[in-house]
């Protein structure tokens, strides 16, 4: 595996657009997995790629799986149906998806799904985490406990990726990046 190194934000979100474009000269997908501890932003960066598109890459250009959740979009309204099944059923999805780019976002996309193209590891400072599980489980002391005890991203062995990278997650940054690029894809 090719580690491209770690980045900011938006560096990072910029140069994971640059290896989807060049992977996708040789196929006609590029699945990118997004794995991350909880409370790391795995969920919020995927959601972005479905109502703003991926650089380049148009909302209909793209699929995202987060959690064996399937998200679309009908205009800005979030939808969302849960993929049943294994990783069998899973796996029959991605590649019936038909989008050029495919995230599949997970604290472990190796239990749902055997490959990647690229691995991103996507970091947030610990106090910005650990502030997002305990609004998230705030109801829940019991869950937010142990989602704040897990500290490293288990490797599944069977998992093959090409090509791995780490970004640190820096919301706003992401989010002009996002922006930016639904403008200069209207003036194109």
């Amino acid at each position: 595996m090719i580690d491209l190194g770690t980045f900011s934000g938006k560096k990072g979100l910029e140069r994971l657009r640059e290896e989807v474009e060049a992977l996708l000269d040789s196929r006609r997908t590029v699945i990118v997995a997004v794995a991350g501890l909880p409370g790391s932003g795995k969920t919020h960066m995927v959601k972005k790629c479905v109502r703003f598109g991926f650089g380049s890459f148009g909302k209909d250009d793209v699929a995202v799986i987060d959690d064996n959740t399937v998200y679309t979009t009908r205009f800005w309204r979030l939808q969302w149906d849960k993929l049943k099944g294994g990783k069998e059923e899973i796996a029959a999805f991605v590649r019936s998806a038909g989008a050029e780019v495919l995230f599949f976002s997970n604290w472990i996309p190796g239990r749902f799904i055997d490959h990647a193209d690229i691995m991103v590891y996507l970091e947030a400072p610990e106090g910005t985490r650990l502030r997002r599980l305990k609004k998230r489980y705030r109801k829940e002391p019991e869950k937010y406990r142990i989602q704040k005890a897990k500290r490293t991203i288990p490797e599944e062995p069977a998992f093959r990726c090409e090509r791995s990278m780490t970004i640190m997650n820096d919301s706003p940054a992401m989010t002009v990046w996002f922006l930016s690029w639904i403008l200069r894809r209207l003036v194109r």
